[in-house]
């Protein structure tokens, strides 16, 4: 029998495996676009110290760098991996897809983030004890590496968005997916905005030490704070823009008719909060206060980072890498370059059920006896990467998607109207053959009927199960 190169389905009932990636990617962005932003800042803060010969900014840094080293760096450490981990069990395809694709750059990428992790602590334990002008070539090699790490990082997250043009998919090179059309304005982007974290957090650590500092120190320091806070907003609004006209026409329809409000509006609102917090901190230094800039922080993640990161995985649907494969692991289109065949015609011929190797094998055939069963392992399959199959809460939930529907064939007719024959932009097409299709349309209507929850546990019926011996 012929079977795809699929691997066991990570389930998560409710908020989805999809969201539990979302959560650790976000914190892993707080802490990584911290350290960067923050890793320049101090190297132009230090360059300042040595040329203006003011050792109360070495101080400052110091106190940055600690701040560094217990949150950027332990959570960063912990994230990073935690993202590979749950990334590889969630979507296991997609990653391998984007490692055959990027092996040497993620590797470069590792290069540069030991180095930079290596750095970060030689840093804080040689300030004061080597040689001013030695420990400031520290500091510009430390800031080079960590933004390497971003330079780098982009290229992989931009070509999950889109290859941006048709070429990769005939000449497969490596750098035509990686300088894709979206690259560069994605690049200064992060950039910029990274400098407004490094600086937020920056005015939190100035204002624990104003007592300790003069107060000409402390308020050249907020000013320099302030400063680069505010370039890196107006800089970062700036791409931004750029990074929207580059965006394929799907994401174009996603981002206008499919993301929620309630996801931009707290953007809008942080920005603004933010770029007024600096305005006022580089009028009146004295301004800067850690119950203001440390609250402010704490805001971004939940205003600013988890709204954004949420809507540029939005963007790429329905794809998880380069517009040829969809975020339920099915490869939707050939990449001659690579020797890919789309998987669609196939399946729609064959079956999921039968192509998948770890469909049990009571579900593979479907009969009156496990059609809802077999079902359910289809939206388990096709469709709990953007959905909750089995609820009517947390992501997208089918509950509420096909609320008060329990006619089979009505659901048939939707979703070979709406998914199979016309699916819009930012969905994967329905996929299988027509008794799939139906089987996933009863066990929508039983969900339903049931209150529009069951259990996420797929069971084989024991006669069908006989009836396979």
């Amino acid at each position: 029998m012929d079977v795809l190169g699929f691997y066991p389905m990570w389930y998560v009932p409710t908020v989805g495996s999809a969201f539990t990636i979302a959560i650790i990617a976000t914190i892993h962005v707080m802490a990584s676009h911290t350290s960067v932003g923050a890793s320049i800042l101090l190297a132009y803060l230090a360059t300042k110290a040595y040329r203006e010969n003011q050792p109360q900014i070495y101080d400052y840094i110091r106190k940055y760098l600690l701040g560094l080293l217990i949150f950027s760096y332990v959570s960063g450490s912990i994230t990073g991996p935690g993202i590979w981990f749950s990334a590889t069990v969630a979507n296991p395809r997609g990653i391998s897809a984007l490692i055959h694709n990027f092996v040497w750059v993620w590797a470069a990428e590792w290069v540069w983030f030991v180095a930079e992790v290596t750095l970060v602590y030689i840093l804080f334990y040689t300030l004061g004890r080597i040689d001013q002008r030695s420990w400031l070539r520290l500091a510009w090699t430390f800031a080079i590496g960590s933004w390497a790490t971003m330079y780098i990082i982009v290229g992989i997250l931009s070509f999950m968005l889109s290859p941006g043009h048709e070429k990769w998919f005939t000449t497969g090179n490596i750098l035509d997916a990686f300088y894709n059309k979206n690259y560069f304005p994605h690049l200064l982007e992060r950039t910029s905005f990274m400098f407004a974290l490094a600086g937020t957090v920056g005015l939190a650590i100035a204002g624990l030490m104003r007592k300790d500092i003069s107060e000409k120190t402390y308020k050249e320091i907020v000013k320099t704070l302030s400063y680069w806070g505010m370039g890196g907003v107006v800089f970062g609004l700036v791409f931004f823009i750029w990074y929207i006209s580059t965006l394929p026409n799907r994401s174009d329809v996603i981002l206008e008719n499919v993301v929620p409000m309630y996801l931009k509006l707290p953007i809008m609102a942080i920005i603004l909060l933010v770029l007024a917090h600096f305005f006022l901190t580089a009028v009146r230094p004295t301004m800067a206060r850690f119950w203001v800039a440390y609250p402010l922080y704490i805001l971004i993640f939940f205003m600013g980072v988890y709204p954004e990161e949420k809507i540029r995985e939005t963007l790429r649907k329905p794809y998880v890498a380069g517009e040829f494969m969809w975020v339920n692991q099915i490869v939707a289109r050939d990449v001659p370059a690579k020797g890919i065949k789309s998987e669609v015609p196939l399946i729609d011929q064959k079956g999921l059920l039968k192509l998948n190797a770890f469909v049990p094998e009571g579900l593979k055939n479907i009969t009156p006896q496990n059609q809802i069963m077999a079902g359910k392992t289809v939206a388990v399959l096709e469709c709990s990467g953007c959905h909750n199959v089995t609820g009517s809460t947390g992501l997208r939930p089918f509950g509420q998607k096909f609320a008060s529907m329990t006619d089979p064939n009505a659901i048939y007719s939707f979703l070979t109207s709406y998914l199979r024959d016309n699916h819009p932009p930012y969905m994967p097409k329905l996929v299988g053959t027509d008794e799939e299709i139906r089987a996933l349309s009863a066990y929508i209507a039983d969900m339903i009927s049931k209150g529009g929850s069951v259990s996420a546990k797929i069971e084989v019926p024991a006669s069908s199960s006989e009836a396979k011996k």
